[in-house]
């Protein structure tokens, strides 16, 4: 019984023991698929250490912040190692950095975006070392990344590689970015290169199957400089509103194995050895480009001459060829065959601008009198309103005038007149636009409150085997409707007219003249009133000479007096009898 009561006492107190213990005791600690200076994140270690800064790892939202940290210690491969399945977020705050003499800077399976205010700067070294080493996309938005990797790439990427408002540096041996695509974009200021012979600083094409290979860059700013071409496209490159300068020292300075496309008044300079251009369609827009072969052998600057778009024109052609003379192509040739010749030349600078469109729209203005005076000389004047896109206020330079000049009455010509960049006039009449009279509140005059709507078309014409742009117009009389969708101007005839016709009619009145006024002389002559002693005395009647007319009026009288007295003593008797 003693041993039985001993065992029993021990389990008692295990028991009491176990349940003294704190929970944590028993709760596992998670562990993070994510390093970063040779350290592990793990639910009981959010921050580690970093120098003089940290890092602080939010599981909940896959987000890695770094504040001043210093990073010189990888636990495998990468300062920053993350083997997470999904994205993984970098935030900076202060200046960060990542230091190897032979291990890589970030290594991550998924995708990773880098943000913030702060910086960070990766200083790799060693053979095949590469700054970043991505297997999703990299996103750097709105902060500064620095990327040194002598040995290796700067930023690769087996996704798309995308730099939004960023502060970007990446100088490495094989590519400043490798990528499936490469976008730049909102203010970004890039400065790519590679050293490596045979190499792009940036290199963009499609790999394992997947589509890509497309550099877009938009107004942003842009340096590459390498051996191979600086930009290399595997795909389409755009370039619109961008300052962009690619440079090769031993080939083309720029080249897509697809379409080209440069507009938006961007600014790009290539500078190389080989002629630059693309496989597929080279079209310019709005833009300035300047190209320089740097061969010692005569070899043009561009590959093909490109297609200037349907709705720009060559505005400067400066070329200087072999010999060192230069040409104005537009003076020496005229625009359209400058055109052609754009890819002839060592060296050609060219500026392209959108073309400018003009409408012009007959009306009539017709002057009435109204009034006692002819009309005066006086300005009218048509606006424009309820345009295809947007208000006529958002186009600033677009120009319309809409002014005729009257002189007395009778019917005047005038010419509404809409001049500006043909983009933005196709937009103000794509969809139509309104017409009527600015009333500008002149007196005496009354304005028309005629309404017109205009609608222009164009097409396209053959001449001598080349095709020309023509436009036309119709005009339609409107007037304001109300519909269950609200108030519109609707046509008042389905038969369009020549000429918008506005009718202001002049109704000053002439003064009444000098003579038209009653005299102020011409005053009644005092023998006129009526004398004292003309007035009828005091209880002299006068003769009328008709006796029997008295009679009467006194029989009229004595009638009148006895009705009154019979009409008291009936309300009196009604009374009475109202009482009982």
């Amino acid at each position: 019984m003693s041993k039985i009561r001993k065992v029993m006492g021990l389990a008692a107190a295990l028991v009491f023991t176990m349940v003294m213990l704190p929970a944590a005791a028993f709760a596992d600690t998670t562990q993070y698929d994510l390093f970063i200076n040779g350290e592990q994140f793990t639910s009981e270690k959010l921050t580690i250490e970093c120098g003089e800064g940290t890092a602080t790892y939010d599981p909940a939202t896959q987000t890695l912040a770094l504040n001043n940290a210093s990073i010189a210690n990888a636990a495998g491969y990468g300062g920053i190692d993350s083997k997470l399945a999904n994205d993984l977020t970098i935030t900076l705050q202060g200046d960060n950095y990542i230091t190897f003499d032979d291990d890589m800077g970030i290594m991550a399976s998924g995708n990773v975006e880098i943000q913030g205010p702060g910086s960070l700067t990766i200083n790799v070294a060693g053979e095949n070392m590469d700054g970043m080493s991505v297997a999703g996309d990299v996103s750097v938005r709105a902060t500064n990344l620095a990327v040194n990797a002598p040995g290796g790439i700067g930023i690769a990427s087996d996704g798309t590689v995308s730099l939004d408002n960023a502060q970007v540096k990446s100088a490495a041996l094989y590519a400043g970015i490798d990528a499936i695509n490469l976008f730049i974009e909102n203010g970004s200021v890039v400065d790519i290169s590679a050293a490596e012979d045979s190499c792009n600083a940036a290199f963009i094409s499609p790999r394992g199957g997947a589509t890509g290979g497309n550099i877009r860059i938009s107004n942003s700013s842009i340096v590459a400089k390498s051996v191979y071409p600086g930009l290399f496209a595997g795909g389409n490159l755009t370039i619109s509103g961008a300052s962009v300068q690619s440079t090769s020292t031993a080939d083309a300075a720029l080249w897509a194995r697809g379409d080209l496309s440069i507009g938006g008044n961007a600014h790009v300079t290539l500078d190389g050895k080989y002629p630059s251009g693309c496989k597929g369609n080279f079209t310019v827009y709005a833009a300035e480009i300047d190209a320089k072969n740097t061969n010692d052998e005569n070899i043009p600057a561009l590959f093909d001459s490109p297609v200037i778009g349907g709705d720009y024109d060559l505005t400067c052609a400066i070329a200087v060829d072999s010999e060192g003379t230069t040409i104005d192509l537009i003076e020496h040739d005229g625009i359209e065959q400058a055109k052609g010749f754009l890819h002839l030349y060592k060296n050609i600078h060219f500026v392209t601008g959108e073309k400018s469109a003009t409408y012009s729209f007959p009306f009539t203005k017709v002057v009435k009198k109204g009034g006692d005076i002819a009309p005066k000389s006086q300005e009218f004047e048509l606006e424009i309103f309820n345009v295809g896109v947007g208000q006529i206020e958002d186009y600033a330079d677009v120009t319309v005038t809409a002014n005729v000049t009257t002189n007395g009455a009778g019917e005047y010509e005038g010419l509404l007149t809409i001049q500006g960049p043909k983009s933005q006039v196709r937009d103000i009449t794509c969809e139509g636009f309104c017409v009527r009279e600015k009333n500008t509140g002149m007196a005496n005059w009354t304005y028309s409150d005629a309404v017109y709507q205009i609608f222009c078309y164009e097409y396209e014409i053959a001449t001598d085997g080349q095709s020309a742009t023509q436009s036309s117009y119709d005009i339609f009389p409107v007037q304001l409707v109300e519909t269950d969708n609200g108030t519109f101007y609707e046509k008042t005839q389905d038969t369009p007219v020549a000429s918008m016709t506005f009718e202001n009619v002049y109704t000053e009145k002439a003064a009444p003249a000098a003579n038209d006024k009653p005299a102020t002389d011409n005053k009644p002559a005092a023998s006129t009133k009526p004398a004292e002693n003309n007035k009828p005395a005091a209880g002299n009647i006068p003769q009328t000479g008709d006796s029997s007319a008295l009679a009467i009026k006194f029989a009229v009288l004595l009638m009148a007096a006895g009705a009154l007295t019979v009409a008291i003593a009936a309300k009196k008797m009604r009374k009475g009898h109202d009482v009982r």
